[in-house]
């Protein structure tokens, strides 16, 4: 789930920020094929590269409990060539949606040659247990992948489910949801990959390039094609932000990953997300075009990103202005994280599930404050912030920003 900032002109940056993009670059507007909702729910678009490399976008049904937590689908992308590849497969329990969805452009599962998986959340790879056997399709995702699907109930470290997959074994939320995603969890497992993705690597056969973008998830990874377009999943989105892991998940799940991840955390928190829109912020060719995993087509209307360096720019300095507006709620007090959450964030986002994602972005932001000395954990629970007088974050961050600007 992804939360903006309490608006208000010096913070909520997200959709001025992503509207510009649109002005700067001329992007082709896909070709809408098959329509949906408004927020883009069920559509089908057309896209094609300067090399006739057709790509299509299908909006497949997401989970939404109002409108200011409505993402609107999960676009998976079905990219056409000399192997057939489609990125990502939606949420759970849709897969028959997804078919009907390529079968208004006359494909079905079959002509599925490569399935990639963006990273290991349920709204990405969630029907990938279902279409795997009757497309008989590779399964390519990051090598981290393996162990974000797999059981290690011997692993405890802190997690607070270490019953459940690698991907949810901190996962917050409530135990009747939890209960819901059992059977995909134990299907999931059963998977193994075909392909282990690695950063940078390059198939020369049908020109797609992998970039390791960690963060958001462990093993996000965003694919570009025709060196022309990139798909990014979560890692960059239009008008939104994705919310950036916790440090204390490699803390839970250090022993779960590859061994040469286990040393030092390269995967979490929002520092590690940092690094990977700045890897994205310095790409070439650039101005890149990219395809989101949310919000491509909502409100009735596209969001296209024309410029994933500068889109991937303009979220750092969103993060950037989160720490400032966090450091200023604190003030000279010592206040606890729900009370820095509920001066931060508007009421509407703070109903049911919403304050617990909120108080998991806040998180984010004060692990790496206090990385930087800039705040300080008081209480048992460590769950009060007090600030130092410092402003590290702004040279810590500063030194991604500087790097690409």
């Amino acid at each position: 789930m992804r939360l903006p900032a309490k608006p208000s002109v010096r913070y909520n940056i997200a959709s001025a920020i992503a509207r510009c993009c649109l002005k700067t670059f001329n992007m082709k507007t896909p070709k809408i094929i098959l329509s949906g909702k408004e927020n883009g729910e069920g559509m089908v678009v057309h896209y094609w590269t300067a090399r006739d490399t057709d790509v299509f976008g299908l909006g497949v049904p997401n989970i939404y409990s109002n409108t200011d937590w409505d993402l609107g689908p999960t676009w998976c992308y079905l990219v056409l060539g000399d192997r057939t590849t489609l990125i990502d497969t939606g949420r759970r329990g849709n897969v028959e949606v997804l078919e009907n969805l390529l079968k208004s452009i006359g494909k079905k599962p079959s002509d599925i040659d490569r399935i990639v998986v963006s990273h290991s959340h349920e709204d990405h790879d969630g029907n990938l247990a279902d279409l795997l056997p009757v497309s008989q399709a590779e399964l390519w995702a990051h090598t981290i992948y393996s162990q974000m699907i797999a059981y290690n109930t011997h692993v405890q470290d802190g997690a607070r489910h270490p019953d459940l997959p690698g991907s949810c074994r901190m996962c917050f939320m409530p135990e009747i949801v939890r209960r819901e995603c059992l059977p995909y969890h134990q299907r999931r497992s059963t998977l193994k990959l075909d392909f282990a993705i690695q950063d940078g690597e390059t198939m020369s056969d049908d020109s797609l390039r992998f970039l390791f973008t960690p963060g958001h998830s462990p093993d996000s990874v965003c694919v570009v094609l025709d060196d022309e377009v990139i798909f990014t999943g979560d890692t960059v989105l239009p008008d939104i932000t994705s919310h950036p892991s916790s440090v204390s998940f490699f803390r839970a799940n250090r022993l779960v990953l590859p061994e040469e991840y286990r040393t030092e955390n390269q995967v979490y928190g929002l520092l590690n997300y940092i690094k990977s829109l700045s890897s994205l912020a310095s790409i070439s060719p650039n101005p890149m075009p990219a395809f989101p995993a949310h919000r491509l087509f909502y409100n009735g209307q596209f969001n296209l990103i024309s410029d994933v360096a500068q889109r991937a720019r303009e979220i750092i300095q969103f993060h950037v202005d989160r720490c400032r507006a966090i450091l200023e709620i604190i003030g000279d007090d010592s206040l606890s994280l729900e009370e820095i959450v509920v001066r931060h964030f508007p009421p509407a986002l703070l109903q049911g599930m919403g304050k617990t994602m909120a108080l998991n972005e806040i998180l984010a932001h004060i692990e790496l404050l206090e990385n930087c000395g800039d705040v300080q954990l008081l209480g048992q629970k460590a769950n009060t912030a007090r600030r130092t007088g410092c402003d590290t974050y702004l040279s810590v961050i500063g030194a991604y920003r500087q790097s690409v600007l």
